[in-house]
């Protein structure tokens, strides 16, 4: 079978003989009668009357190809096995068992024709149609998808003008469109591009009707449903298209089609129910349609000197859906209330009075409305590389890690003094990737959280007081916590029972000094934390040596070593799930953060029964809902998914090839000084090019460069001159590429 040809719609209608048509379907279906001409886009359609008997003929243009006739044949077989009670016309085959045949018109171009059994009935009108019979249209409609699921056929992945999902291919077309309705149209592409076509391609999938206009509907004089026709527009496309054209078109010309819109969701709903994202996409789509409309049709006037008259409604059905707003619609049809409604500006000025001076990211506050995988979208549309955000490891709003929250929390979500498989299996799952000797796991909700009950423990387990940790680590925001967070210490002198060692590269020796101070203070050494990467101190990882020394030096003293993994673990390092497990250190403790859940508050200590076992007996400790069923769910899926995608592999390779990148473009670039990384954690050094001395004042500008070239990293280091790389794990050498481009296009348009 041949293919459709790119854009059928520039193809005349047939030009037949009726005469010749009498005959053929004499010869070849063995009927006569008076033929009526009936409506017809690019088509021709004939009511056969023969006495009593009705038959519809249809010629198909010259452009359709054998194939489409056998999609839309079969899709008919189809439809009359899985859907019998929806009334379709059958297909009515030659004298020889053909379901079609080829004519030849007035003009020499050949065409496909065959004929359907007659649906009596009538086109209903659009103001007969009120609110309970809109609702029947939405249940028709996806009583209708529901019969074509599970129905495949290869012409129906061929391109089509009408299928919505491609309107940014129709942006071509705009200027045929005249002069006053552009900006309209050119709005809705622009969203389009925005806001659907990266949304599209991860929704539900498969052929529908794609045309369930009133002219394709027929009704009785009670307006019952008498049949469906016209399945020139099948195709395969997001499912939520179909309802999305159903909706515009039966609305179409009504003024007040955008009050009654809904009535046609929720029709749809209470027969398919309806994913959030496409839920949110419903309004958008129903632009998409009025805009191809009046895209296509001017199109066509402009080329072929006709089209039908329907754009003067679809243009102002759309810029009466623009004035109104197309978020607030999506929030009318039941979509998650939009977070764009305060413009950046007053939501700044709100954040500021009720949540106080908290320090916001870049000197215009970045305003976002959504994330996926390694992209989030600010307010205005437009689209951000992430390359900063280690919580979500597997990048924002991963499938996996929504699905299992929110079937949990559909299912039960509680604390964990209940016997529950997650809890359970989670601790098992996280055990079996550490060394044997952990064999405990306490479950809490955040890094901030697992590290205070780290502290907690040690102090427990050694009677000691003394802390130690590096000169600008950061490990948390309790009070514990916050001692050992010397970054957030804003110059400070620390706690008389912390003691602060410079990291690597400088000597471990320090640690020896610094047991030795909290020793001779009479404090003791409960505990030293260390991230493994050294993120606040400028990315300073990988140090094995380092470590395993610093380890050693506070085992001798009785204290106990804790590895925070909440920066450097979950893969990012690339070379194992753990950092410390990567660098052989004799880790006691180890604590997780949000990373364990992709963001979902969930986190972890874990060590050995040794250690935990007379702790929690002896402070009977719990945490009411560290461990809840659906922050195991959230960690479960983090898990698995790392498994099963490659992540940590993938953190490794993407990681050398970020690092081999990013030294190349500081070789020519004296702003850029050492480049550092271990995985997917890598700083670059940003220094005076006169002094060679870090220079915070021009890493914070390279920063906000970064920012307008759509890329997002941060700042780290003592002198905050560092720049902190620092992606979800999903992170693609193309991505790699992007940063890199745009870190080169910055440096070089440094004053």
């Amino acid at each position: 079978m041949s293919t459709i040809p790119p854009d059928p719609l520039t193809v005349p209608a047939p030009d037949l003989d009726l005469d010749s048509l009498h005959a053929a379907l004499e010869r070849h279906w063995g009927l006569a009668g008076e033929l009526t001409a009936l409506h017809g886009e690019r088509d021709r359609n004939f009511r056969l009357d023969s006495g009593p008997v009705r038959h519809l003929l249809k010629v198909h243009n010259p452009a359709d190809p054998e194939s489409v006739l056998d999609l839309q044949c079969s899709a008919l077989r189809h439809l009359r096995t899985a859907a019998p009670d929806l009334p379709v016309p059958a297909v009515v085959p030659t004298g020889d068992g053909r379901s079609w045949i080829r004519l030849t018109g007035r003009d020499g171009r050949t065409s496909y024709a065959w004929v359907h059994t007659w649906l009596e009935g009538r086109h209903p009108e659009p103001d007969e149609l009120d609110a309970p019979r809109l609702r029947e249209w939405g249940r028709t409609s996806a009583r209708l998808g529901r019969g074509l699921r599970g129905f495949a056929h290869p012409a129906a992945t061929h391109p089509i003008a009408w299928d919505v999902r491609r309107l940014p291919q129709l942006r071509p077309w705009l200027a045929a469109v005249a002069a006053d309705r552009r900006p309209a149209i050119e709005a809705v592409l622009d969203r389009f591009d925005q806001r659907v076509v990266p949304v599209l391609p991860r929704l539900r999938a498969q052929v529908v009707h794609n045309d369930l206009a009133p002219t394709n509907v027929l009704v009785d004089d009670r307006l019952a449903l008498t049949g469906i026709t016209d399945f020139g527009d099948l195709t395969h496309t997001a499912l939520v298209c179909d309802l999305a054209i159903a909706a515009a078109d039966v609305l179409s010309g009504r003024p007040d089609g955008l009050a009654l819109a809904g009535e046609v969701v929720a029709g749809y709903r209470a027969v398919t129910p309806l994913e959030p994202e496409e839920l949110s996409l419903v309004a958008d789509l129903m632009a998409a349609r009025y805009a191809a409309t009046v895209l296509i049709t001017a199109w066509r006037t402009r080329e072929q000197g006709w089209a039908p008259e329907i754009d003067d409604e679809a243009q102002l059905q759309l810029e009466t859906m623009l004035a109104a707003g197309l978020d607030d619609l999506a929030s009318r049809f039941g979509a998650a209330p939009s977070r764009t409604g305060r413009s950046t500006a007053a939501l700044a000025e709100a954040r500021g009075r009720v949540l106080g001076g908290q320090e916001l990211s870049y000197e215009r506050p970045l305003h976002l409305v959504r994330g996926d995988g390694v992209v989030l979208e600010a307010a205005d549309g437009r689209r951000y590389l992430d390359a900063y955000n280690n919580v979500p490891v597997l990048g924002h709003s991963h499938p996996a890690v929504v699905a299992a929250v929110t079937a949990q929390l559909a299912t039960l979500n509680t604390n964990s003094r209940y016997l529950q498989d997650a809890p359970v299996e989670l601790a098992e799952r996280l055990l079996a990737t550490l060394p044997e000797r952990f064999d405990r796991v306490l479950l809490v909700n955040s890094g901030s959280e697992a590290g205070d009950l780290a502290w907690r423990i040690a102090r427990h387990a050694t009677g000691a007081t003394g802390g130690i940790a590096t000169e600008w680590a950061y490990h948390g925001v309790t009070e514990a916590t916050f001692a050992f967070s010397p970054e957030s210490w804003r110059g400070a002198e620390p706690l008389t029972h912390m003691r602060l060692v410079p990291p690597p590269p400088a000597t471990s020796s320090s640690v020896v000094d610094a047991v030795r101070s909290l020793t001779t203070s009479g404090h003791g050494v409960a505990a030293m934390l260390v991230d493994g990467v050294f993120t606040s101190d400028g990315v300073r990882g990988p140090a094995h040596e380092w470590t395993r020394a610093a380890a050693a030096a506070v085992h001798e003293a009785g204290g106990l070593y804790v590895a925070d993994e909440v920066q450097a673990g979950h893969g990012r390092t690339g070379d194992h799930l753990w950092s410390f497990v990567a660098g052989d250190v004799s880790a006691d403790l180890v604590t997780l953060g949000k990373p364990m859940g992709n963001g979902y508050p969930v986190a972890a200590v874990v060590g050995p029964a040794d250690l935990v076992d007379p702790f929690v007996q002896g402070t009977d400790y719990f945490s009411t809902f560290g461990g809840s069923t659906a922050a195991c769910a959230a960690a479960l899926a983090v898990l698995r998914t790392i498994d099963e995608e490659g992540l940590v592999e993938r953190a490794g390779t993407v990681g050398a090839h970020l690092l081999t990148a990013l030294r190349e473009v500081a070789t020519d670039r004296p702003v850029l000084a050492a480049v550092r990384g271990w995985g997917l954690a890598l700083a670059v050094d940003v220094v005076d090019q006169s002094t060679g001395r870090p220079d915070p004042e021009r890493a914070g500008r390279v920063v906000e460069g970064m920012r307008e070239r759509g890329v997002l990293i941060g700042r780290t280091g003592r002198d905050r001159a560092s720049l902190k790389i620092r992606p979800p794990l999903v992170f693609s050498d193309e991505h790699a590429e992007q940063l890199v481009a745009a870190l080169a296009a910055v440096c070089d348009g440094l004053g």
